[in-house]
């Protein structure tokens, strides 16, 4: 089968995983698993605390990941401003899950968290294509999740379902799921196996001429 998870390009990405927030740390370490080069996490609202990220990445991911924690908006502009000058020419994806979510305390002005979300989702774009790095971000239910929806290069979705995690977008096929108990396969998987089922060589039946009078 093929990979059900996306593979990340040097771009960025925008992963909506409000209703999977496991999404995330799978993707993550997916990508981390074919690349040798160091990863770079812009932490907010914890979502890179050591216990999450231990228990999702595993050590072997873990090892190549540099975490930055910011507590406050400001301090989060700052890590991001930070990232041209301290981001290695190997580095191999930067991640900056809850991205604008900062900016949305109280502690922010309106007028300055709006001009900090968007001087830092064009630094994650300038960084993307000088560095030639994927940038995988996500964000909260906050007032700018729709900007950096919009920002992004890419978009994907992912949705918990009753037979593991689903993720939506271009370039992605969910050809099955698994669990600890096996897997199901989709309808995709199977027209990659078999074809596409369709009418050639199926005579269609014909309806008789219609006769006069009757």
């Amino acid at each position: 089968m093929t990979d059900q998870l996306p593979t990340l390009d040097p771009e960025v990405t925008y992963l909506d995983a409000s209703d999977a927030p496991a999404a995330l740390y799978r993707v993550v370490v997916e990508h981390l698993a074919d690349e040798r080069g160091p990863a770079c996490w812009v932490d907010a609202r914890n979502r890179g605390a050591p216990a999450a990220l231990y228990d999702h990445l595993g050590r072997r991911a873990c090892r190549s990941l540099a975490v930055a924690r910011a507590f406050t908006g400001y301090q989060h502009y700052e890590l991001v401003r930070s990232l041209p000058g301290t981001l290695r020419a190997t580095a191999s994806l930067v991640v900056a899950p809850a991205l604008a979510a900062p900016y949305a305390d109280p502690d922010v002005p309106d007028h300055e968290a709006d001009a900090m979300v968007a001087a830092v989702l064009e630094l994650l774009d300038a960084v993307s294509t000088a560095v030639d790095v994927p940038v995988l971000v996500t964000a909260d239910a906050d007032p700018y999740a729709a900007d950096v929806r919009r920002a992004a290069d890419r978009v994907l979705d992912a949705t918990a379902t009753r037979m593991g995690l689903r993720v939506d977008g271009d370039g992605v096929r969910v050809d099955g799921y698994w669990d600890a108990t096996g897997f199901q396969t989709t309808v995709p998987y199977w027209v990659d196996r078999c074809g596409a089922v369709g009418c050639r060589g199926v005579e269609r039946p014909v309806a008789p001429a219609a006769v006069p009078g009757v």
